[in-house]
């Protein structure tokens, strides 16, 4: 639109007539641009003797005004500069991306004028509605229009110039218009540059505050996310100081944020760690493992440390994570398969012996005491053990178990309680968490304790009675909350008697005794076990169905069995995997053939009771010396070819006054 004045040049109006009078294509008069908008407004059927705006409800353009409120804002002073700039006579106009009008500053008398035409807040101002005009013109090609007296196809628009610029957002979509408009003898040649500059002048401002709110919503986000992690974090700056900490690093300090902040990072570390030095040489590091100092005491944790870039591949600082060992140790056992497999129903029993053990086992399941099993080899003390721990309050923590026995004496110590690096020769240099560490939360189980050294006692009493662990080469104590379970086939209170064993540790272990029967001593559960395994076997090994030949079950239930349940299953596997599918005599490993044997005989020849039982201990001790024969004296070879465990051919020599070195030497 343009105000009141001098009509345009007579060719202009005088090719309008021609084109909405008589139809008539006008001349070079007529800018190309203007009469494609002619040709768009006359397919749009727009009356060109109107041009009147229609106006939206007043809901309508409140919810629009409230749509581009901040589009408002930041237009605003650059309408105001541009009408300062312009003058009287003028009048600023933006609308939104319809277009719409929805803020109009300038000259109240040319706005008085305007409004007769309805070019108020509120109207439509496209070319379908209005015809040929700066703003909805330029909304029609997105560039900037200037459109001046009968150039307009509305000849109620004549008297007035309009000069619009479209504005993008910082995405480049088209939201709105900005127009100035004024009679046609006040327009001057830059009128369209003042308002093209206004227009991109808004938009840089817009990605300007775009920008700051993306900054902002990342500074947000950052924070949140900062604070939320569960690892420790921190930064420093190049001088070690700490700028920034999280929650979780400022309670496993164990100090507020505030006291953290401003001081060395180095202040919080022993000295001795190599991370200290790493920290103090501004150099990188992962996944060490950092002595904290804390308040309360000295923590263990899991440290990492990279450093911030700068633009010119300086390091203005670093950015350290921490998180206690314990849960990294919580993470490792759930990879490693640190945890309890059986529980109780995972027991194959039916007979009384072994029903009391496991109601007293689970009666223990409930307490946190140290709990003591024994039972000779092989009646599955470990699996009980793991059935307590399941069956607890700590059955998502870790079940840790090491076998006393296997160990070498030099290095249970470091196994137990862990050590510190360069505590001894081949010593990892960042040092190693023990058992005990390792199973903070969970459970310890130590099998055959009673093989654990007089020294190894000592300190395993202190820990179970102070709940704290030191490690080889540390002074430093490391509170753990762990429960003992031990298990033994060995009479502790005898060897206590004996000085074999620490009296007070047997006491400490000998809370909750379980003893586990021999499998001798309940013969009722061989058949049971027997069903189980060659159930078991059959879908391992891929067989239709395992089955007995008769008189084998006979055999089975016959045999005394020195190595219990472990025996009797490697028996039966043993035999499956010779046999198709029934086991037949043949199948069976010597021990129980010979066994068999020995009974038919003494049967035959009328030896019942006790001198049956005599000859039965003859031929397994024959078998056994053959056995080792065969080995050549290798005690761990002859176990495995009577099926029964080391401990427990150690125990029947031991038993026969035969010594192990000169067994080896036969």
């Amino acid at each position: 639109m343009a105000g009141i004045g001098a009509p345009r040049p007579d060719p202009v109006l005088h090719a309008w007539e021609g084109f909405v009078n008589r139809n008539v294509m006008p001349g070079p008069k007529v800018k190309e641009g203007i009469l494609a908008s002619w040709l768009r407004c006359r397919s749009y059927g727009v009356n060109p003797y109107g041009g009147t705006g229609p106006v939206v409800d007043e809901p309508v353009l409140r919810a629009k005004i409230e749509a581009n409120r901040q589009f408002i804002s930041i237009a605003r002073p650059f309408m105001e500069d541009l009408y300062r700039v312009a003058g009287a006579g003028f009048i600023v106009v933006l609308t939104d991306d319809e277009p719409v009008l929805l803020e109009v500053v300038g000259d109240p008398a040319v706005s008085r004028r305007a409004g007769e035409l309805n070019f108020v807040p509120g109207a439509r101002w496209n070319e379908q509605a209005v015809g040929t005009n700066a703003i909805g013109t330029a909304l029609a090609i997105d560039a900037p229009m200037q459109v001046c007296g009968a150039e307009h196809y509305c000849s109620l628009h004549h008297p007035w110039t309009c000069s619009a610029a479209p504005v993008h957002d910082q995405a480049g979509r088209f939201i709105g218009v900005l127009d100035m408009t004024g009679p046609c003898e006040l327009v001057h040649p830059h009128t369209l540059g003042m308002v093209m500059a206004a227009a991109r002048a808004i938009e840089n401002q817009l990605r300007w505050e775009a920008a700051v709110r993306e900054v902002e919503i990342s500074n947000r986000a950052f924070r949140a996310t900062f604070s939320s992690i569960s690892e420790g974090v921190l930064s420093v700056d190049s001088g070690g100081v700490v700028k920034q900490v999280n929650a979780a690093a400022a309670r496993l300090l164990g100090r507020s944020e505030t006291d953290i902040l401003g001081r060395p990072i180095i202040s919080f570390f022993d000295e001795s760690n190599p991370v200290a030095r790493s920290l103090l040489q501004r150099r990188e590091y992962a996944d060490q493992e950092a002595l904290v100092v804390t308040p309360a005491g000295k923590v263990y944790c899991t440290s990492s440390a990279r450093a911030i870039m700068g633009s010119e591949a300086s390091a203005p600082g670093m950015v350290m994570t921490l998180r206690e060992a314990k849960g990294v140790h919580r993470l490792v056992h759930k990879i490693a398969g640190h945890k309890a497999t059986f529980s109780f129903d995972d027991l194959v029993y039916c007979s009384d012996a072994v029903k009391s053990a496991v109601t007293l086992a689970r009666h223990a399941a409930a307490t946190p005491l140290n709990i003591l099993i024994t039972g000779e080899t092989g009646t599955g003390k470990e699996m009980v053990a793991q059935a307590i721990h399941n069956a607890s309050q700590r059955a998502r923590g870790p079940f840790v178990a090491l076998n006393c026995g296997a160990i070498p004496r030099e290095l249970i110590e470091s196994e137990l309680f862990g050590y510190e690096g360069g505590a001894f020769t081949g010593a990892r240099r960042e040092g190693r968490p023990g058992k005990f560490e390792l199973a903070d939360g969970g459970t310890v189980f130590l099998d055959e304790i009673a093989e654990m050294p007089l020294e190894m006692q000592v300190k395993l009493l202190r820990v179970v009675q102070e709940r704290k662990v030191a490690r080889l080469g540390s002074h430093d104590e490391t509170p753990v909350d762990v429960r003992l379970i031990a298990a033994t086939n060995v009479d502790l209170a005898e060897a206590a008697a004996r000085g074999d064993f620490r009296k007070d540790l047997f006491f400490r272990l000998n809370v909750m005794p379980i003893r586990m029967p021999a499998l001798r001593e309940r013969p009722e559960d061989i058949a049971v076990l027997t069903n189980h395994f060659l159930k078991d076997l059959t879908g391992r090994l891929g067989k239709r169905a395992l089955e007995l030949e008769a008189g084998v079950m006979e055999i089975l239930l016959a045999y005394t069995w020195p190595g219990n349940v472990r025996e009797l299953e490697n028996t039966l596997e043993r035999a499956a995997c010779l046999a198709n599918d029934v086991i037949r005599m043949e199948h069976l490993p010597d021990p129980l053939r010979v066994a068999a044997s020995g009974k038919e005989t003494s049967k035959a020849q009328g030896i019942t009771g006790p001198d049956e039982g005599l000859r039965l201990k003859a031929v397994e001790k024959e078998v056994i010396m053959d056995a080792l024969d065969k080995s050549g004296g290798n005690i761990s070879r002859a176990a495995r070819t009577l099926g029964i465990g080391r401990n427990t051919l150690y125990r029947r020599l031991r038993d026969w006054g035969v010594n192990t070195q000169q067994a080896q030497g036969r």
